[in-house]
């Protein structure tokens, strides 16, 4: 097939009158790369965004979480979490007490979420995100234990590491709704930033020890985060937690407690198959194009070949090569366009987006090589079937008429 090859590799760097040719194909070729990399990047972000979400949610919770019914505080919490620890598909347990509260700074007041965790035992990911300092809960001076905030909310108390901050919180007496103010102090010895802002301004993470002494809730705690070791099982997991622990336990999924966000990923990726089915559609128009306008201008060219002895097989063969020749360059270009443009923004967070509104300050990245590899086969089989009828049609030429008419 040597010289099918041959002529079709001629056929597109056509160079004699006007050029017109070589213009047309560069034109197919740039609407196939255009395609192409449109698609890598609508993947890699809608990935990117979904991964980022998980990662960022689990750093605040966990994949479970086991919470006390109408927020009541949990009992005998390590004997449950020896019962938990001991349950299959669960690979990590970490305690933890949660409650709204205030923070004051010499500057100023601001409402907050706080968050005791153990620090030795905790499954949490916000030691990846600490910005400044250490991911230290430790007690720092007598009565004073660490804190790591986030970076807007240290901004706007006008707060630095080494600093004092004062956490007033509701001890809420058993079986009432009534509240008793505790206040305790905390050195800031790290500070966070997650790209959320939603959570970067409210978070505050301190020891479950302070948070129980503070709130006088020794040997109890507001919860459990749970990592089970296949987030495919996540579900039976938790239905299977709710029948063990019993009442007044009570566990949630990430996808339970984050439904607004998962929901919202999900509506981002409706649009795909119909952006999908646009782009394929341009192109192929593009190639079919393209390829008509060829068979055309090589009527000539097709009637002397026949003449010469080639068989309809071979002169469709010709056009064909040349369809795949378009697509394998235009998908070459795309992927690397797409993979070059992708990578920019992974490493260098070049567009920003308010984090107020999309939970993240810049558009996140995810570079999957199955998004290339699914890409490519489809941008090919697609070149490959848009070719087959104007190959037909130059097959089908009389060799006779196209000699005389040329």
């Amino acid at each position: 097939m040597a010289y099918e090859s041959f002529i079709a590799r001629r056929n597109l760097s056509s160079r004699h009158r006007t050029g017109f040719i070589s213009f047309v194909t560069f034109i197919a070729i740039l609407g196939v790369a255009i395609g192409t990399m449109v698609l890598i990047i609508a993947l890699a972000i809608i990935t990117g965004f979904e991964r980022k979400l998980e990662e960022t949610l689990v750093g605040f919770s966990s994949h479970i979480q086991v919470v006390g019914f109408q927020n009541q505080p949990l009992r005998d919490y390590q004997a449950n979490l020896v019962t938990l620890r001991e349950t299959d598909g669960i690979r990590h347990v970490a305690p933890f007490i949660q409650r709204e509260g205030m923070i004051r700074s010499r500057e100023g007041f601001e409402g907050i979420l706080m968050k005791g965790l153990e620090e030795e035992v905790d499954a949490s990911l916000m030691q990846e995100y600490v910005t400044s300092g250490v991911f230290d809960l430790s007690e720092q001076e007598p009565n004073r234990g660490g804190i790591i905030i986030g970076e807007q909310l240290a901004r706007r108390l006008a707060v630095d590491l080494g600093d004092r901050l004062t956490i007033f919180a509701l001890e809420q007496a058993e079986g009432t709704v009534i509240g008793f103010a505790r206040a305790a102090q905390f050195i800031v010895t790290g500070i966070y930033e997650t790209g959320m802002a939603e959570y970067d301004d409210i978070y505050v993470f301190v020891d479950l020890s302070a948070a129980q002494r503070m709130l006088r809730m020794d040997g109890l705690v507001s919860g459990y985060d749970i990592m089970v070791s296949d987030i495919d099982r996540i579900h039976s997991i938790s239905e299977g937690l709710f029948t063990k622990l019993g009442y007044p336990h009570y566990p949630r999924t990430m996808y339970q407690m984050y439904r607004h966000l998962f929901t919202w990923i999900e509506l981002q990726k409706k649009p795909i198959p119909i952006i999908l089915g646009l782009i394929i559609l341009v192109a192929s128009v593009n190639i079919i194009g393209t390829m008509l306008m060829l068979v055309m201008e090589k009527t000539n060219q097709i009637g002397t070949l026949k003449a010469l002895g080639m068989t309809r097989r071979s002169i469709g063969k010709i056009f064909v090569i040349d369809g795949m020749i378009i697509g394998v360059v235009g998908v070459i270009i795309g992927n690397l366009t797409g993979f070059i443009l992708s990578f920019i923004q992974y490493q260098y967070q070049i567009i920003a987006i308010p984090g107020e509104i999309y939970y993240m300050n810049y558009v996140p990245i995810a570079i999957e090589p199955l998004h290339y590899l699914i890409v490519t086969a489809v941008a090919l089989a697609m070149c490959f079937v848009c070719s087959i009828v104007p190959a037909r049609l130059a097959g089908r030429l009389d060799p006779v008429t196209t000699i005389r008419f040329a």
